[in-house]
Order: structure tokens, then sequence, then C-alpha cells
């Protein structure tokens, strides 16, 4: 006897299979919340499917159509699982598993690392599936935001071919990049209205670097500057690299190396004029806050903002 075969097939959100599939899932949905008649299912408009930015699956077994689902691009960063469904006979056989691993790997070749996804408070089996799987709680986001019904969850995933290893500042391919930091940091900023201090700042830096294929792309440093907190130093990555979620993984990284040392706030300081950076702090839970550390005997540099979070 043959074994079954599996294959997962990429088509537009529009394919009949997948609008059948889709159709069994609104019906699932529409049956839990039978008693409550404001839930939405999380259908995707006509407007979505055709300019649907991510990849949509549709997993086969032996040919026909069983499941679906697929990732919508949300920022440079994040992407979202969407109409994620299996038909009743394929749960507990680890199909399921297998599509979502697609759609990770899917998620990392475009560059994503996050997977933000939400589900129904009463679709207990789904919620215990994406626990299982690594998916954590979190606040609801976006449309979600306001549907008592509504719960949100997230996993952090790698981009494609990214890899991040411990360096010091003197690691050749590093001090590269801190020379083109200085280049572009100075094209915004003068020396003396930021305080801007050269490689006197290394010293103590525990710097990360960041390869694509091999290539350095990126670097980041921390430094303990007490026994509870850690300053987040010389965040780097080349223009061409910019806005495919690298320095989101690179500042979680290391948010987390501070914490492994102890740390329980990290801070930073940055220019208004480096306006990139600064949304991309705000995006990631820093707060504005007074002059700290080196600054903190006066009114801190004119040319810098300052910034401060708390690690969990």
């Amino acid at each position: 006897m043959m074994a079954d075969e599996v294959t997962f097939e990429a088509v537009t959100p529009a394919h009949p299979d997948a609008e059948a599939l889709m159709a069994l899932l609104d019906a699932e949905v529409l049956d839990i919340y039978s008693d409550a008649g404001d839930v939405e299912t999380g259908a995707l408009s006509d407007e979505l499917k055709a300019a649907f930015n991510g990849v949509f699956l549709v997993a086969r077994r032996n040919g026909a159509p069983v499941a679906c689902g697929g990732v919508l691009v949300m920022d440079e960063a994040m992407c979202e699982l969407r109409r994620v469904y299996a038909v009743p006979g394929e749960r507990g056989t680890g199909l399921a598993r297998r599509l979502i691993a697609e759609l990770e790997r899917a998620a990392s070749g475009l560059g994503m690392s996050r997977i933000a996804l939400e589900t129904g408070d009463r679709q207990t089996r789904a919620i215990g599936f994406y626990e299982a799987l690594g998916y954590s709680q979190i606040p609801l986001y976006g449309e979600h935001e306001g549907k008592w019904w509504a719960i949100c969850y997230e996993k952090r995933i790698l981009p494609a071919n990214i890899t991040f290893e411990p360096a010091t500042p003197d690691v050749p391919e590093v001090a590269a990049l801190l020379t083109d930091y200085e280049k572009e940091f100075l094209s915004f900023n003068t020396r003396e209205e930021t305080g801007w201090l050269g490689s006197a700042a290394h010293q103590g830096l525990e710097m990360m670097l960041v390869r694509r294929d091999g290539r350095p792309v990126g670097c980041g440093g921390i430094r303990m500057e007490g026994p509870k907190t850690a300053e987040l130093k010389r965040m780097y990555v080349i223009p061409d690299e910019r806005s495919r979620g690298i320095a989101t993984e690179l500042v979680s990284r290391l948010e987390r190396a501070a914490a492994e040392q102890g740390a329980t706030r990290m801070v930073l300081d940055t220019t208004p004029r480096m306006e990139t950076a600064v949304r991309l702090y705000e995006r990631l839970g820093y707060v504005r806050t007074q002059p700290f550390l080196r600054h903190n005997s006066g009114a801190g540099m004119p040319a810098l903002i300052y910034f401060e979070k708390a690690l969990a």
C-alpha cells in the first residue's frame, strides 16, 4: 500500500480550494459562538485577498485539500498568521504542525522576526496548539483591540540566513561597521553637541555581530553601568539591510543578554535627527527619560534624547 502523500501548495487566498477551507473555518467559528451575535470570524475581504502580501498555503493529502493558512506581512519585522484551518479528520495527525512550520519558514524567508496571531477565547484546541508550538500570549493589537472574544499570541523567529555572534569592538568586521556608524552619526550631528567620544566609548562594550550569509550587516553592544542597569550602544545596520527586522531582533537579543547579567533596566541615547532609530526604540517599548549615567550630573547633551525600558 502506498504511503499517504502530503504536499503544500502556495496559492492566493482566492483559490477555490482555499476559499472552500476558509468557509469551513467560518462555519466552525460561528457554531462555537452561536450564542454571541457580534463575533467576527476573521474572514479576509475581497480586497485583502487580492492584495495579500505574504504567503498562503493549501495542504493536500493525496491531492485532496485538507488544511490551509497564511502569513500576512504587517511591517518590516512582523507578520500575522491568518486563516489557519485543518479539517476535523486531520486533527491530531501532525499535519497542522507541519503547516505552521512551513508558514514559519516562509515568514523567515520574508525577513520576518515575529509572527503574531489572533484566536478566540472559546477555541481551546487552537489555544493549546499554539502554546505547545511556543507562541506566547500578548496584548490585543491592531484590528483585534476591543474585541471581547479575541486572544493574541506571538512567536519570535529568525530571518533566513541571519546569524548573531558575540564579538568585541576590535574584531575587524565590527570595527569596520563602527567606522561606518561614526560617519553616519556625525553626518547628522556635531561632536560638540552630542559629546561624541569615538572609540573611547567602546571600552567595556560586549558586542554582537550580525551576518547574512556570512556577510557582516550589523552590530550592537551593551555595557553594564551598575548591577541593574545596562546601556545599549553602537546599534548599526547597513543601509541595504534596514527595514528587514534585523535591528528589532538585535535589540531583543541584547536585551536578553543584559537581563542574563542581572540588568532590569536598559538605557540608551540617540538624537532626534535619527528619526528611524527613534521610531524603532519607541516601537520596542522604550520611553523618554532624563539624562542618565555619565550624563546625570547635568542636563545632558543638548542634541541627545534619552530612553529607558524595564527588562522583564
